[in-house]
């Protein structure tokens, strides 16, 4: 969240809230619970009884999804003004993933309860709940594709966008977010080894699209890299 920008001024321009009616918007912002977590503390965790939706306003959180019968994959890193959470609202079944903070992050939550009197109250306002859910879908759908890319060094172009919020088909944000992960963990998101992604991004680095500092990656040039995705 930038400085001197409050939780309300900064979900009225980024993410799911930025594109839903001001009474709608206002409604939820009146609502909604801002918490503080720990690096390394689960926001919540896959199998967690249903709760509410989430929202990041500063920090990072991880995302894991635990597929039958196997450890928990991690598949995104969200970045400010990501939000999440809406399952148990369409379908009230236990969480699905499991999200962590991956730095000290402060977050807010709009009770579960709380989310469904304001349902109850204004049917009309489910629109904006599917909305989010298209939202949800489209980015695994893009985690699928940016997987399927056959070519290393595309896959990891297409997937430091993606973490830094400008490789969407529904919300690009105004600017790349930093991507604070270390060289071991970018490589689990490509699917690649440590040992195969350093000279990629040592690549990127010489052609000025990104910066890369001690568990810390910054794009510098969006378009550059965008288009090493489709050379």
């Amino acid at each position: 969240m930038e400085k001197n920008s409050s939780p309300a001024d900064f979900l009225a321009r980024h993410g799911w809230l930025s594109f839903t009616p001001p009474d709608f918007r206002k409604n939820v912002l009146a609502r909604i619970q801002t918490r503080e977590f720990r690096k390394g503390e689960a926001i919540y965790r896959a199998g967690d009884p249903p709760g509410g939706l989430w929202v990041l306003l500063d920090g990072a959180v991880e995302i894991e999804l635990p597929p039958p019968d196997t450890a928990p994959h991690f598949v995104h890193l969200a970045a400010p003004g990501f939000w999440f959470g809406e399952w148990p609202l369409i379908w009230d079944k236990p969480r699905r993933l499991t999200v962590i903070a991956t730095l000290p992050s402060t977050l807010a939550t709009f009770p579960l309860v709380e989310c469904r009197a304001m349902l109850e109250a204004e049917p009309s306002a489910w629109r904006w709940i599917a909305l989010l859910s298209t939202m949800s879908s489209d980015l695994a759908a893009g985690i699928v594709a940016d997987l399927l890319l056959r070519d290393p060094e595309k896959r990891t172009a297409a997937v430091l966008l993606r973490v830094a919020g400008v490789r969407s088909n529904v919300f690009v944000a105004p600017e790349p977010s930093p991507i604070n992960l270390s060289q071991e963990r970018l490589a689990h998101l490509v699917n690649l080894s440590r040992n195969s992604i350093i000279p990629i991004l040592h690549e990127f680095v010489r052609r000025g699209f990104i910066d890369v500092k001690y568990g810390y990656i910054a794009i510098l040039d969006v378009k550059g890299l965008s288009a090493t995705i489709s050379e």
